[in-house]
C-alpha cells in the first residue's frame, strides 16, 4: 500500500513538473514574442522594420532563413524604397509580386505536389491559406519564389499570410533546415499574431514615408527637392569623412531656359524640366542623388566618386541631353535642350567640419558652373574643392 502511495506521488510530482516546465517556456515564448512585437511597433521607418523582420527576427528565433513578400501592383511600394532607401531593392530577401499569384502558385505547388490545379480547385484552396499559415515542406516554386538565395535546402518551411482589411498585402517566409521545425497541423497561434502585428506595422511604415516623400519631392519633377539633397549631403559628408571615400558634386543649369519660357510660355518650360530630369536620372546609379536644386538647375551627389569617374558621369549627362530632342504637342518643331556642368570632389580633406565641407561641396560646384557657362556652354568645367575650402577659410 505505501508503494503505491509513494509510486502515485512520484507520478504527480512528475506532471507537476512537466506541468511547471512548460509553463516556464510558455512564458519565454510570450516574452520573445513580446520583445518582437515591440521591436515592430517602436520602429521609426520601413527600413529600419523590413531590418527587423529579414535580421533581427531570424536571430531571435534561430531561423536558417527569412524572407518578406509584398504585393505591390501599382508599383508604390518599390517608389517610396527607390526614392527613400534604394539600396534596400538589391535585398534578395525581400521580393515584390504584381499580385497575390506569385503566392498563389507557392501555395498550391506546397499542398499539391506541384500538380496543374483547375480554376474551381484553385479558388477553393487559396482562400484557406489567406486564413491560415502554410507549414510544411518547401517545394521548388517555393524555393524559386520565396527563398532564391537560400544556400541548403529548407527541410521546412512557413508561409505566413499578412492580411490588412479582409485584403493580402503579402507574406512572410519563414524556412529551417529542420524537418520538425513546421509541420502541418502544428499550432501556429503565435506566428499568426506576430504577422497580424506586422501587417499593420508594413501599412502604417509605408503611409509614413509616403508622407516624407511628399514633402521632400518636387512636385514638378517628381525628384528629390533641396531640402532632401542637403539632408544627403551632410550624411554623406560625414560617410566620407569616416570612410575615407569621395564624394562628389555636380551642379547641372539648363543652358537658355528664360528663352524657353519666354518664346513658348510657362507649360513648355515645365515640359523642359521634366524632360531634363528624366535624362538625368536615366545616367545615374542608383547609390546617386539627383535633386531639383531650385529654378532650372539641378544638383547631383555622386557616393563613393572621385573626379574622373565624376566627370564621365557629368558627361554622359550632357551628351545625353545634348543629343536626345523634346518633342511638345503644342510646337510645330522639336526643341534641342543643352546643359551646363559644374563638377568637384571632396577626398581626404584636413578639414573635419560637416557643415563647412556641404557649403564648400555646393559652392566649389557652383563656382565650376558658371565657369562652364562663361566658357560657352554646352560644357563641363570640373573646379579644385581644396583651393576654394582655402578661400572661403580665408573670410
Amino acid at each position: 500500500m505505501s508503494q503505491t502511495k509513494d509510486y502515485s506521488n512520484f507520478e504527480l510530482r512528475k506532471k507537476l513538473k512537466a506541468l511547471v516546465t512548460q509553463a516556464q517556456n510558455n512564458e519565454l515564448k510570450l516574452q520573445k514574442l513580446q520583445r518582437q512585437e515591440l521591436a515592430l511597433i517602436s520602429a521609426d521607418s520601413l527600413p529600419e522594420l523590413i531590418d527587423i523582420v529579414l535580421q533581427q527576427y531570424r536571430l531571435e528565433y534561430g531561423l536558417d532563413y527569412v524572407s518578406l513578400l509584398l504585393i505591390d501592383a501599382d508599383y508604390e511600394i518599390r517608389h517610396v524604397i527607390e526614392f527613400m532607401s534604394p539600396g534596400l531593392l538589391k535585398l534578395p530577401t525581400l521580393i515584390f509580386a504584381n499580385s497575390h499569384t506569385t503566392l498563389e502558385n507557392v501555395v498550391i505547388a506546397q499542398t499539391q505536389e506541384g500538380k496543374s490545379l483547375s480554376p474551381a480547385v484553385q479558388k477553393t484552396l487559396f482562400p484557406n491559406f489567406k486564413d491560415e499559415p502554410y507549414l510544411g515542406r518547401c517545394s521548388d516554386e517555393c524555393k524559386q519564389r520565396l527563398f532564391p538565395s537560400i544556400q541548403k535546402e529548407a527541410a521546412s518551411v512557413a508561409i505566413v499570410p499578412l492580411i490588412r482589411n479582409h485584403k493580402l498585402i503579402g507574406s512572410l517566409n519563414l524556412a529551417s533546415n529542420e524537418s520538425s521545425r513546421f509541420i502541418a497541423g502544428s499550432g501556429t497561434d503565435l506566428i499568426k499574431r506576430l504577422s497580424a502585428i506586422l501587417a499593420v506595422c508594413i501599412e502604417n511604415a509605408i503611409n509614413n514615408e509616403k508622407l516624407k516623400l511628399l514633402g521632400l519631392t518636387d512636385a514638378l519633377t517628381g525628384i528629390h527637392n533641396r531640402r532632401y539633397f542637403m539632408q544627403r549631403l551632410e550624411e554623406e559628408v560625414v560617410r566620407g569623412l569616416r570612410q575615407h571615400l569621395p564624394v562628389s558634386c555636380l551642379f547641372i543649369d539648363i543652358d537658355h531656359f528664360k528663352a524657353f519660357n519666354d518664346l513658348y510660355g510657362h507649360a513648355v518650360g515645365d515640359e523642359v524640366l521634366r524632360y531634363v530630369a528624366d535624362i538625368i536620372k536615366s545616367q545615374m546609379r542608383m547609390s546617386d542623388v539627383l535633386a531639383r536644386y531650385g529654378g532650372e538647375e539641378f544638383s547631383v551627389l555622386l557616393t563613393n566618386t572621385d573626379t574622373h569617374l565624376a566627370q564621365d558621369i557629368a558627361e554622359r549627362i550632357r551628351s545625353a541631353i545634348a543629343d536626345a530632342v523634346l518633342t511638345v504637342k503644342s510646337l510645330p518643331d522639336d526643341l534641342h535642350v543643352t546643359v551646363s556642368i559644374g563638377c568637384t570632389t571632396m577626398f581626404n580633406t584636413n578639414i573635419s567640419n560637416v557643415t563647412f565641407l556641404g557649403e564648400t561641396l555646393l559652392n566649389a560646384a557652383d563656382h565650376a558652373l558658371y565657369a562652364s557657362k562663361g566658357a560657352g556652354r554646352n560644357c563641363i568645367n570640373v573646379s579644385d574643392f581644396e583651393e576654394i575650402a582655402m578661400a572661403q577659410a580665408a573670410h
